[in-house]
């Protein structure tokens, strides 16, 4: 995950910094009924001195585009699992 991160994100984390946040499974979009997509994600907590990361991550290699969106977000622009993610990130607080 770490060197995913600094190859397709431009940005380097150490493990103090990732934790699991979750597992988010859905129907995947485009393919077949009955396949599914298992998405597993991770929180970061930034060092003291990086409290914002917008402006220190950067797409490359397999990222086609990188946007920070909130919970007002068009839905229709997001997956089931992309929804299922940002409804649980604004139930819990941690997105307005």
């Amino acid at each position: 995950l770490l060197r995913e991160c600094r190859e397709e994100l431009s940005i380097r984390l150490s493990e103090s910094q990732v934790h699991p946040y979750g597992t988010f499974e859905a129907q995947a979009y485009g393919k077949p009924e009955g396949t599914t997509v298992r998405m597993t994600c991770f929180r970061v907590v930034p060092r003291d001195v990086e409290l914002e990361y917008e402006g220190l991550v950067k797409a490359n290699e397999e990222v086609e585009e990188l946007k920070w969106i909130d919970s007002t977000f068009d839905r229709e622009k997001l997956t089931v699992t992309g929804i299922m993610i940002l409804e649980d990130l604004k139930e819990k607080g941690l997105i307005g």
